[in-house]
């Protein structure tokens, strides 16, 4: 359901580590909605399978580290008026442009997907942020 939040609501929403993706700005408020997952699955070998996957999938939250580096991220992206999802998982968070473009925050470092430099696009603008919370890592698109 998409609403519409200001910078600071937006901010405290990353703090409560809630999943999110903003996906419009009007005026000073950002409109944002919950990020869309996985659709439904009708076949009953897929669903058996993902449902195994889902058992193994580690449960717990991103660190605080990571949760105030990603707090600091979203403000600059959003005083730019970037789009951009924002996903918490167990000690990791995602931040994703589109599917080719994203930074995950693990446990050891920034892993970076689909730009090639820090001063690329809009990774130019949270680079410094994010070296605060360690090495930018570049990963190779794999096709």
């Amino acid at each position: 359901m998409a609403r519409q939040v200001s910078l600071d609501e937006l901010v405290s929403i990353v703090n409560s580590a809630e999943n999110f993706e903003v996906i419009d700005y009007q005026g000073n408020s950002i409109v944002i909605d919950d990020v869309k997952g996985i659709v439904k699955i009708k076949d009953e070998e897929a669903k058996k399978e993902f449902s195994e996957l889902r058992k193994r999938s580690p449960r717990g939250k991103p660190t605080p580290k990571q949760v105030s580096v990603t707090a600091d991220a979203v403000r600059r992206l959003a005083e730019n008026k970037v789009k951009f999802k924002v996903v918490f998982g167990p000690k990791e968070v995602i931040i994703r442009f589109d599917l080719d473009h994203y930074v995950r925050l693990s446990d050891k470092d920034v892993r970076v997907v689909g730009f090639s430099s820090k001063s690329e696009g809009v990774l130019g603008l949270i680079a410094g942020i994010l070296e605060k919370y360690g090495p930018l890592v570049f990963l190779k698109r794999v096709k």
